[in-house]
């Protein structure tokens, strides 16, 4: 098992990369190949969509981590939307 580091910026760059090597390769699938050629290339975008899948779901893990350990989408009982301290003149 390899485990990388990466930050959000390099998933995000990684993920647009394996998409854009999917696209390219859907579109030379509809070009005419030989059935060798098509079982390659089929075996290659599925192989570009297992590796975007597994790239996106440990970025949405990490993403998820962050927004739970910031308490975003908790409401917080402790701040009072009247109190106006701080913002006299």
């Amino acid at each position: 098992m390899v485990n990388l580091t990466l930050t959000d910026d390099e998933a995000t760059t990684i993920a647009v990369a394996l998409d854009f090597w999917q696209a390219e390769l859907q579109s030379q699938q509809k070009s005419s190949l030989s059935e060798e050629e098509e079982a390659t290339l089929t075996e290659e975008i599925g192989s570009a969509e297992w590796c975007w899948q597994k790239v996106f779901t440990a970025q949405q893990a990490f993403r998820n981590s962050i927004a739970d350990a910031v308490g975003e989408g908790q409401p917080s009982s402790s701040i009072d939307p009247y109190d106006l301290k701080g913002l006299e003149y």
